[in-house]
């Protein structure tokens, strides 16, 4: 197997990615995005099909239980965890809830669009449709 092995970032260069997002009127608009994954560990997927019931603010807690992927065969579709460890709770740090918070906000208004019984997905492409991981992968 020649894949090389992930490495993740320490926490100055996370703070070093966040402060140069900041500053930068391309990538301003997707810091929050970058915090909650850096924040939680969720896979692109799994960040794609969040929506507003996944969102526990009191207990601050985000519920996984699904992802969004998207075929050009069949379109928009969400899936299941292959294992039951990929349904979990994950922790909202105080970065991560003030970042949820700021999607909400600014997501007020979009259009509804529902997926295999799923609406009210946090992150939306210009079209107000879900982004998907080729979203991001176009990003950077």
């Amino acid at each position: 197997d020649d894949t090389e092995p992930k490495v993740p970032l320490t926490g100055e260069q996370e703070e070093s990615l966040l402060s140069f997002m900041q500053s930068d009127s391309v990538y301003q608009k997707y810091r929050d995005e970058v915090i909650i994954l850096l924040g939680t560990g969720l896979r692109i997927s799994e960040l794609c099909g969040l929506t507003e019931t996944d969102l526990d603010f009191e207990n601050r807690v985000i519920n996984v239980d699904h992802q969004l992927l998207r075929s050009a065969e069949t379109g928009y579709y969400i899936e299941k965890p292959k294992t039951q460890s990929g349904i979990r709770q994950i922790p909202m740090s105080e970065k991560v809830y003030e970042a949820l918070g700021r999607v909400l906000e600014n997501r007020k208004g979009a259009k509804q669009i529902t997926i295999d019984g799923y609406s009210n997905f946090l992150f939306l492409n210009r079209d107000g449709c879900p982004k998907t991981n080729v979203n991001y992968a176009t990003m950077f």
